[in-house]
């Protein structure tokens, strides 16, 4: 199977709805189209889409920040999922590859990602630690506090 990795373009909308829903998080192409239009308004962020056979499999977004308590920026990957269908197949490391490069264009000292906590999440949870990622939970909290809307 062939992948590339490419930007996310407005025609992918629904495509990614349809993985965003995968994940857990439904919406449909309308609202994701919305959503692609603010994060290209974002110069320290971007969305990337894993596409094989001309259709869009998988998707990951990115985000950099600058740190305040030490020197440099940090990435967050806030989204990523492959379908279903098509995992285990090299798209998430190709989709993190693509975070990995950006957030080294930014001269970003670390990549985090956050994971539920939920058994469903646990072959994520392998599949960051086979990255290299380190799991902080024993060291880390995260805290959030929802604003009124």
């Amino acid at each position: 199977m062939t992948i590339l990795v490419r930007p996310v373009q407005g025609a992918d909308a629904d495509r990614v709805a349809e993985l965003l829903g995968q994940l857990g998080y439904p919406a449909d192409g309308a609202a994701v189209a919305s959503r692609l239009d603010y994060w290209g308004d974002e110069p320290s962020a971007a969305v990337f889409v894993a596409v094989s056979d001309d259709v869009v499999v998988g998707v990951a977004a990115v985000h950099v920040s600058p740190l305040l308590e030490v020197d440099g920026h940090y990435a967050r990957v806030v989204a990523l999922v492959v379908d279903a269908d098509a995992r285990r197949g090299g798209i998430g490391r190709a989709l993190m590859a693509a975070v990995e490069a950006y957030a080294s264009a930014f001269r970003c000292s670390f990549v985090e990602v956050t994971s539920g906590r939920r058994p469903e999440r646990e072959p994520a949870h392998r599949f960051y630690r086979d990255l290299g990622f380190e799991d902080l939970n024993d060291i880390a909290f995260r805290f959030r506090k929802p604003l009124p809307q």
